[in-house]
């Protein structure tokens, strides 16, 4: 496992695979660090087809491991780059598994940014004002309140904009703006 992780740090990720796999057959505690290492490595290599196969395949065989979270990202930030739909899934799923995991707020954002890609504006909004309620004062509160200053901009409703971040004490919005 450790000279998984010292090829991983190196960016030798082919070998680092080879040692995670002597890793996980050995069947230790810590199997599913070494699964869900090797199914990140697959990304650094441009195999992300296998990455999203491991990934699933780890939250299967893993469903309670400490890296579910972290897996579920992954997995919903590896299906960003042409499945929205599935990384949408991924996402709420992290979202409604893991409640208190720290990538919850990360990907309630990255949901609201697919919505807003995909011109989706009300849901964008929503997601992100639930961003800002539930997790206020925070880099991802801050970037969800500048992404739906666009969404307002872009829908001509201005007034309303100004008044929703009025009322929230960690923003500072001039009159100019």
């Amino acid at each position: 496992l450790r000279l998984g992780d010292s090829y991983f740090v190196s960016s030798d990720y082919w070998p680092a695979m080879e040692a995670y796999n002597k890793a996980i057959s050995l069947k230790g505690i810590d199997s599913d660090y070494a699964y869900f290492q090797k199914a990140i490595s697959y990304g650094f290599v441009d195999k992300n087809e296998r990455k999203i196969e491991d990934l699933n395949n780890f939250i299967a065989k893993y469903p309670t491991s400490i890296y579910k979270d972290d897996a579920l990202y992954e997995l919903g930030n590896t299906y960003v780059a042409g499945k929205t739909n599935q990384a949408l899934a991924a996402y709420k799923r992290l979202q409604k598994e893991l409640p208190t995991s720290s990538y919850v707020s990360k990907s309630m954002l990255k949901v609201g940014l697919l919505y807003y890609n995909n011109n989706q504006g009300e849901q964008a909004l929503g997601t992100f004002k639930k961003v800002v309620a539930d997790y206020p004062n925070t880099t991802e509160a801050n970037q969800a309140v500048k992404t739906a200053r666009s969404i307002y901009v872009d829908l001509g409703r201005t007034e309303e904009y100004a008044q929703w971040v009025s009322g929230l004490d960690f923003v500072e919005v001039a009159d100019s703006d």
